[in-house]
């Protein structure tokens, strides 16, 4: 797989959810999907450099269509509850599993786009990036665009 250009896609994916990428200035976001995955694309315009698209930089995640479930649940239950209720200890800010054949991780930051600006850092370290030089996809996601923005309500409508 290769970055894709959110303006010029194949048929072969949906674009499930598009906004703002809140927390970000001057970026957008799209969740992306096909048959077996689910590909979370930010768009921003180049401050430097060669862009990816024209007049843009892409940055992109994938996961599996069948690990949204994982997602949605680490983020309530294992970050957004106390131990008491089912969350991860007290100090524990990363979970890193094996989902569905691909290592995930989820890290809970606190300095997401901008100081105190609270979400997460998610990686895929079973998928090379399609940017960089790393054997690992990244990506962040604000508090914000998951609460505010809907993402988190847009992703628990996706039909697996």
């Amino acid at each position: 797989m290769e970055l894709l250009n959110p303006f010029n896609l194949s048929k072969k994916y949906e674009q499930v959810f598009i906004s703002q990428n809140i927390g970000f200035e001057n970026e957008e976001f799209f969740l992306l999907k096909d048959s077996n995955q689910i590909i979370f694309l930010v768009i921003a315009p180049p401050n430097f450099g060669h862009s990816d698209i024209p007049n843009y930089y892409v940055y992109q995640l994938e996961i599996p269509l069948k690990a949204i479930s994982w997602l949605i649940d680490s983020i309530e239950i294992k970050f957004w509850k106390s131990a008491k209720e089912g969350g991860l200890p007290s100090g524990q800010y990363k979970l890193k599993e094996v989902v569905v054949n691909e290592t995930l991780a989820l890290y809970r930051e606190m300095n997401v786009g901008a100081k105190n600006q609270k979400g997460f850092r998610l990686a895929n370290f079973s998928r090379p990036s399609r940017k960089f030089d790393d054997n690992f996809q990244e990506f962040f996601i604000t508090d914000a665009l998951l609460i505010d923005g809907g993402l988190l309500d847009k992703l628990k409508l996706i039909q697996i």
